[in-house]
């Protein structure tokens, strides 16, 4: 009868006591420990800063717990759900490690040939990314125009750690303290990508604006390059709070985003085309000498450019009067719903630096699977999206002051262009040309705006990122960095606090004029007035004359 008690209290214990966890945490410290349920375990270095530790015969409920790095006790206690059995991988003094993000939500269609965000640019995380080596020094401390070699750079991602030797990294714009960077994955890739870049919104003092935009493309269902925000260290010393992006114009991107398979995240086996970026004054005119269209830049070193002739010259024979031509057009040559949410998306957030007002900053893709021997379907890409939302909005691209983002799409149809090129060629084409194309442009210009860039939906979405990377921003603008940009490369570049975060939203930040929220505010009910439509969060004037 005893042994029987004892066997039943020794299973009830066992139930009770018969979890076994494990603990991932990234510190900078030398010791970490983990308090579970008032007990100290102690973590075990897995590399350079993750410390990780298994623990047995833990109860089955919910585990409170905190991390102890050199001493130190976080001031706040996590939660491991009980029907977990590991953490993620979670940053010492961070109080939450994953946070599902609202997204903007769109009709049609959706983008179908791409392998997606995968773990890599999982925006529910804010992943880690450790540069280790002596030439890491180097570059930090006085970048040139030259590649650095990096002995090894970590990924630190949700619950994957990913690390690469011999990284090729070449640093840019230098005007800022906080420079960007170039990143290859020589012979190697994470989740298919072997090019990305670390860039730094330094002239937006919210450090959103690229995200955003990305999301929102993303969203209109085209092709659209993917973005997370990432703390990035060097040797164990901190570089700031970045965002990890691809390239649009790099087979890297082009794979990825038009050679996927969605469900198991791979890039399928396939011939790829040849991707172009568009540099400031690359235009869609017809000439049979190739040495015409030098703007078009390449990765490669001999280019070949006689599909995008091809494409200069079918658009050259368009007549978008005719409906069959048009619709035969579309399908072997160019997607121009795509280039209509681009370029929707150029004018609402007054993308200067893009494709419409400067004739730069995007990129084009032939896919193969879609051509045939003497057609070669193409789609435009946008990229570079920091100077939007009056970023750098002055003259000549603003004459208008703060009144610019009430302002007309029809103010950017033009006959000559003083800025890049003196014509538009798509868009004089694909929205100008008859009076049905410039219907179905005003058709999606109006959608996106009553489905997602509206005060509502963007203060729902930029609201919850703002508050999400406080914290991370607020690290940013705490350290000093060591490289000291000259003034002369400096000059004119605006130089911004925490407090300029904390407020930017809705007040001016030293020359931009617009809190992120004025400026959609002001957009949106330009529209709303121009076309006549209801918008969220816009005083609609049931007066207005419907001229849509």
């Amino acid at each position: 009868m005893y042994k029987n008690i004892i066997l039943f209290f020794a299973l009830c214990l066992g139930t009770v006591l018969s979890k076994t966890v494990s603990f991932k945490v990234i510190s900078f410290g030398e010791k970490v420990k983990v308090k579970v349920n008032g007990k100290k375990y102690t973590l075990k270095r897995y590399n350079d800063i993750m410390f990780y530790g298994k623990i047995t015969n833990l109860p089955d409920g919910d585990l409170k717990y905190q991390y102890i790095v050199d001493g130190v006790k976080e001031n706040f206690e996590r939660t491991l759900d009980k029907k977990e059995n590991s953490t993620h991988n979670e940053f010492y003094g961070r109080k939450i490690t994953v946070s599902e993000p609202p997204k903007f939500s769109y009709p049609g269609a959706k983008w179908n040939k791409s392998i997606g965000r995968t773990e890599l640019f999982d925006q529910s995380y804010i992943p880690t990314i450790h540069i280790i080596g002596k030439e890491a020094d180097t570059l930090m401390k006085k970048p040139k125009n030259k590649y650095y070699y990096m002995e090894k750079v970590n990924f630190y991602l949700k619950d994957a750690i990913h690390t690469f030797k011999n990284v090729r990294i070449n640093p840019k714009n230098w005007g800022f303290a906080k420079f960007q960077m170039r990143m290859e994955l020589i012979n190697d890739n994470i989740y298919g990508r072997t090019l990305l870049k670390l860039r730094n919104g330094g002239e937006d003092p919210l450090n959103l604006r690229q995200l955003i935009y990305g999301n929102i493309i993303e969203a209109l269902g085209i092709p659209s390059i993917k973005s997370v925000m990432v703390r990035v260290y060097y040797n164990k010393k901190p570089a700031g709070f970045y965002t990890l992006q691809e390239e649009a114009f790099s087979e890297s991107f082009v794979k990825a985003e038009f050679h996927g398979n969605p469900t198991t995240e791979k890039i399928k086996n396939e011939k790829i085309g040849e991707p172009f970026n568009g540099e400031a004054g690359a235009e869609f005119d017809y000439c049979e000498d190739l040495n015409y269209y030098g703007q078009f830049k390449s990765n490669k070193k001999n280019p070949n450019k006689t599909k995008l002739r091809a494409l200069a010259k079918a658009i050259k024979n368009l007549n978008t009067k005719k409906e069959k031509e048009l619709k035969k057009f579309e399908k072997q040559w160019f997607d121009i719903d795509s280039f209509h949410k681009a370029m929707a998306m150029e004018y609402l957030t007054a993308d200067w630096d893009g494709y419409w007002y400067s004739n730069a900053n995007f990129a084009l893709y032939d896919v193969p699977q879609e051509s045939t021997k003497n057609t070669f379907k193409h789609y435009f890409i946008t990229q570079d999206h920091d100077e939007t939302c009056g970023v750098g909005l002055v003259a000549p691209h603003n004459v208008n002051g703060y009144d610019h983002p009430k302002l007309s799409y029809k103010t950017l149809i033009r006959k000559q262009w003083e800025v890049g090129s003196p014509h538009r060629i798509l868009v004089d084409k694909f929205i100008n040309s008859t009076p049905a194309l410039q219907k179905r442009f005003e058709n999606t210009l109006v959608s996106i705006v009553q489905n997602i860039f509206n005060p509502v939906e963007m203060k729902k979405v930029i609201g919850y990122f703002h508050d999400r990377y406080m914290e991370e921003m607020e690290w940013d603008f705490s350290f000093e960095r060591v490289y000291k940009p000259s003034k002369a490369a400096s000059k004119d570049m605006p130089v911004y606090d925490f407090k300029n975060y904390e407020t930017a939203l809705t007040k001016q930040a030293g020359g931009l004029v617009w809190g992120l929220y004025t400026w959609v505010d002001l957009r949106a009910a330009a529209i709303s007035k121009e076309f006549c439509v209801k918008v969220n969060g816009v005083k609609f004037d049931s007066k207005c004359k419907r001229d849509y």
